[in-house]
């Protein structure tokens, strides 16, 4: 470790606070990429699958900004079975006056990509690695 005079002292806290930073920062942005990439898979392998429609298929993430400071990644469905994506969700009435059961494949696989980004987040913040 370096020593450093005290009328340094502010600058060499702030440039080790600027290299934590960046590091954390790096690092949260790597986990978004990776947790929003497993939880397109997971959907995709619990998303229906029907005979006269390829949803699971169409299923994707992107990354819609991206900042110095943070990142931000997008699931969506492609066209044009994005609309199928609610009545999926929330079941939808048949044609012979019957109801479809809901499918939470989006709403499980969520829960368990937001459990496993706060524990990833909060471990890069307490190791700042």
């Amino acid at each position: 470790m370096a020593s450093v005079k005290i009328d340094g002292l502010s600058n060499a806290i702030q440039d080790i606070l600027e290299e934590y930073s960046n590091d954390v920062t790096s690092n949260v942005k790597e986990i978004t990429h990776d947790v929003s990439e497993k939880f397109k898979e997971n959907t995709k392998r619990d998303a229906p699958r029907g005979t006269r429609k390829k949803f699971y298929k169409k299923i994707n993430v992107k990354t819609t900004s991206e900042t110095l400071t943070g990142v931000t990644d997008t699931w969506y469905v492609e066209d044009p079975e994005y609309r199928l994506t609610h009545l999926i969700k929330n079941g939808h009435q048949t044609i012979n006056g019957g109801r479809t059961k809901s499918n939470d494949f989006l709403d499980k696989n969520y829960k368990v990509a937001e459990k496993e980004f706060e524990e990833r987040v909060t471990e890069v913040i307490s190791n700042g690695h």
